[in-house]
């Protein structure tokens, strides 16, 4: 409940932050998307009869959209699905997908520049599902969770609307894997490292 109030509030101040600069100077471009290239590394921290389990990297592509409240500060949207490979010792022991809608408020310092860094914090909803482990008669789930993010990265501009993009994401994922019907500790906490390219207008 403390997690779900923790991210209405955050989301809240988001849009309150919105509203505040929308009637700013339109000397921007507002809106932007983005195609990505992401390779996923969970640093998992697990209960002590998890010992030797791990969660396996991956490549994905995902897709984000920006939105500009004012020159230097935007919102990001992520949309993204990952499968992992459930791992004992190395040894692959069955399979879990991630659903990881993040958002995320950005401070662009030098926005307008032909390089642009920026830093970012934000809400991280994980939600895993199709969680099986190569074990006949076993019942395997784990649960969803919600946790902060926190985010760096640069643009490079090419063109007013066309640039590249480098991009890391860390998310806290605290959750609990349930294997019949008992839970253990399990958080994923991904690294995400992103190159891709995007259009603003």
């Amino acid at each position: 409940m403390k997690r779900c109030v923790v991210a209405v509030l955050g989301m809240s101040l988001v849009m309150a932050l919105g509203f505040a600069t929308i009637a700013q100077a339109d000397d921007y471009k507002s809106f932007g998307v983005r195609l990505r290239g992401i390779y996923v590394v969970p640093s998992e921290d697990v209960d002590h009869q998890l010992n030797g389990v791990t969660l396996s990297d991956t490549l994905i592509p995902e897709i984000d959209f920006e939105y500009f409240f004012t020159k230097n500060v935007s919102t990001e949207l992520i949309a993204g699905v990952t499968r992992h490979d459930i791992k004992a010792d190395g040894n692959t022991i069955g399979s879990t997908w991630l659903l990881p809608p993040t958002l995320t408020v950005k401070w662009h310092p030098l926005a307008g520049g032909t390089f642009s860094p920026y830093l970012g914090v934000g809400i991280n909803g994980t939600m895993p599902y199709h969680t099986h482990l190569n074990v006949d008669n076993t019942r395997t789930s784990i649960h969803n969770s919600i946790g902060w993010a926190a985010q760096a990265g640069l643009d490079y501009k090419v063109t007013e609307s066309v640039f590249l993009n480098l991009d890391y994401k860390f998310f806290s994922a605290d959750t609990k894997i349930v294997i019949n019907g008992t839970a253990m500790h399990l958080d994923i906490n991904p690294n995400l490292f992103g190159f891709g390219v995007g259009y603003r207008f």
